[in-house]
């Protein structure tokens, strides 16, 4: 039976309203109801979301596909099925995904919606990451530079990029690409310490400490930069004061000032 419009758009905002204080069974009833008169993307995409956060994720696909059919451009429900195939563990099928985002971001990129490109680059740095944790550094980068294209002020995702780059071996690319977000990164403290791991990798362990101690400066409970200045900094240190208290013992022997103990 079809709805009034004003009593359809009700009961999809009831619907939306309940889903989002995860009251996911109320919200899937009124959601399948809706659905049997009046076949809505919108209304597949959401329903969708219950399914997945239920863990039903095959009715979940089923949704989001649905929903795509009706509006192939429709993007919320592409990210949403990106991303359930991305925790699922389908990277072929997600990157075929997040492949045509891309290319609608680029083209239509003033039009589309700041959240929606911040979500987008958000599910290009969780496939960078995945990429990047099994050694896969040009498919990583390859994500990661997606990213940024979407969103190229967020320091965390310029500091991956960065880091794949240096894991890739392309050091000096890592640096200028470091050396030119220095500024934005004022607060940030894995960036400083990605950057000392990069210095370090290029034998330059005098830069490597300053931006270890950076990080510790912005977040003195980091642990990163705290071994890592430990290590590089630890032994030497400790070599340091031993030499130094050998040269005054020796000194102070010399002029008499030195008394020896005197053992029983």
């Amino acid at each position: 039976m079809k709805l009034a419009s004003s009593e359809l758009k009700n009961q999809i905002q009831l619907g939306k309203d309940l889903a989002r204080a995860k009251e996911y069974e109320k919200a899937e009833r009124i959601f399948v109801e809706i659905l049997k008169s009046h076949p809505l993307a919108d209304v597949h995409n959401f329903l969708g979301l219950c399914y997945a956060d239920r863990g039903n994720f095959t009715a979940a696909e089923y949704c989001f596909q649905k929903a795509l059919k009706i509006n192939a451009n429709y993007m919320e429900a592409a990210l949403n099925l990106s991303i359930l195939y991305n925790n699922l563990g389908f990277g072929k099928k997600a990157k075929e995904i997040y492949e045509k985002l891309l290319k609608y971001g680029a083209s239509g990129r003033g039009a589309m919606d700041p959240l929606l490109m911040s979500k987008i680059a958000n599910l290009f740095g969780e496939i960078g990451d995945l990429y990047n944790g099994v050694g896969e550094y040009k498919a990583a980068i390859s994500s990661y530079e997606s990213a940024v294209h979407l969103c190229p002020g967020y320091i965390d995702l310029q500091t991956k990029l960065a880091t794949a780059y240096r894991e890739s071996g392309q050091k000096e690319k890592a640096l200028r690409l470091f050396n030119k977000y220095k500024p934005k990164a004022a607060n940030y403290s894995p960036f400083w310490v990605a950057l000392g791991v990069t210095y370090y990798a290029a034998n330059n362990l005098s830069q490597a400490i300053k931006a270890w101690k950076k990080a510790l400066k912005i977040d003195p409970n980091n642990r990163s930069a705290q071994s890592y200045v430990q290590l590089s900094f630890g032994p030497k240190a400790t070599a340091k004061k031993s030499k130094t208290l050998k040269s005054k013992v020796k000194s102070k022997r010399k002029n008499g000032s030195l008394k020896k103990i005197k053992r029983k």
